[in-house]
């Protein structure tokens, strides 16, 4: 809220001139604040006190008037008696020079003033209809509630690096002209998860233009699309870059790959290790020697995943170089992917035969 309202949280109750009671007023400015950025109502202020006629007259016809009740039910409506202290701070905040009553006032939710004069407007229906034209989208206490309800579950899911949950929940939410709290908040969570996004994709578009073969950048982009499955706006800027890069052959297939791997990390986490385990030994059977065999190695560990052969060599005091030359292996194309697992294999190569080839190679990638 703007400085105009800067003042209703201090002051936990005002005097209010007693009138005919109406169901829509509020009792204090604190529920006044709490409409207006709650719901998106806009603020009917009315000063007044009962010696004035015209203040009289307004108050009796919104409280019967059939054609007035369901417009004044959008309005957070607040009287406050001139001749109490609440009314000299009023006056400076609403900045009103005027002398006559009733003052009226109309402030939009975020604090904007649509309206400050003296006098009781002439048509009070055409009045209330200007006004609720120019104070955008109301929501129903429905829509607030379901609205606060999402917000604290995209808080929690962003907390658990959960994106394509909070996606899903904030991305089909559209409010134009809205001025309830709730509303502009769950705007602009969307809109920094767009620019997260967007900005996620530029970069990995920028990436796989110089390097189209980085496989690890594809996997990213294969990742960033089954995040961003519930949203058609993030899904159509991702596809965008996914059609560039499918324009070679060769890049359809890394896509596959990436795809397989990614179904396949799925399966782990769901605790299906041994689907899991299938599809990696696949992976690294179908596609020797490459990236992805590396990454699917790497989440299997280090169990063995080719065939046994019919004689094994043994193992000397100095190691075994065979195995130091395929752990050797294994981090070289961890290595192109820029894995951090690479450093560990590269040991492993070391330590298993010190004095084998692959263990001077070793020595010289390690970092």
């Amino acid at each position: 809220m703007r400085r105009i309202f800067c003042f209703l949280v201090a002051i936990l109750g005002v005097s209010l001139f007693q009138l005919s009671a109406q169901a829509d007023s509020v009792r204090n400015l604190n529920e006044l604040k709490a409409q207006m950025t709650q719901l998106g109502k806009p603020a009917l202020v009315i000063a007044g006190a009962d010696w004035c006629v015209y203040c009289r007259e307004m108050s009796q016809e919104l409280a019967t008037s059939p054609e007035l009740q369901p417009l004044q039910k959008n309005f957070a409506i607040l009287k406050i008696d001139v001749d109490t202290p609440v009314w000299d701070i009023a006056k400076r905040v609403f900045e009103f020079d005027g002398t006559g009553v009733p003052a009226v006032f109309v402030f939009r939710a975020d604090g904007e003033k649509l309206y400050s004069a003296s006098g009781k407007p002439s048509d009070m229906e055409g009045f209330l209809k200007r006004y609720l034209d120019k104070s955008g989208r109301i929501l129903t206490t429905t829509e607030a509630r379901d609205l606060s309800r999402d917000l604290t579950k995209i808080q929690g899911l962003l907390k658990k690096d959960d994106l394509a949950g909070a996606i899903e929940i904030a991305m089909p939410y559209e409010f134009k002209d809205c001025y309830a709290q709730t509303a502009k908040t769950m705007m602009d969570v969307k809109s920094q998860i767009e620019v997260l996004v967007t900005d996620q994709i530029a970069k990995l578009d920028e990436k796989l233009k110089e390097t189209p073969v980085d496989f690890a950048a594809v996997v990213e982009l294969v990742q960033l699309k089954q995040t961003c499955q519930t949203s058609r706006e993030l899904l159509a800027k991702i596809q965008q870059v996914e059609e560039t890069l499918t324009a070679e052959e060769a890049n359809q297939t890394l896509i596959a790959q990436a795809e397989q791997l990614l179904s396949a990390d799925q399966l782990r986490e769901d605790r299906k290790r041994g689907e899991a385990a299938d599809i990696y030994k696949e992976l690294i059977q179908q596609y020797p020697d490459t990236a992805v065999a590396a990454l699917a190695q790497e989440r299997l560990g280090n169990r063995e995943t080719t065939p046994a052969k019919p004689s094994m060599p043994a193992k000397t005091e100095s190691g075994d170089p065979k195995k130091a030359a395929a752990y050797l292996r294994l981090a070289k194309q961890l290595l192109e992917i820029k894995s951090p697992k690479a450093n560990e294999y590269l040991q492993k190569a070391i330590d298993e035969a010190p004095e084998s080839e692959a263990a001077g190679e070793a020595r010289e990638l390690i970092k």
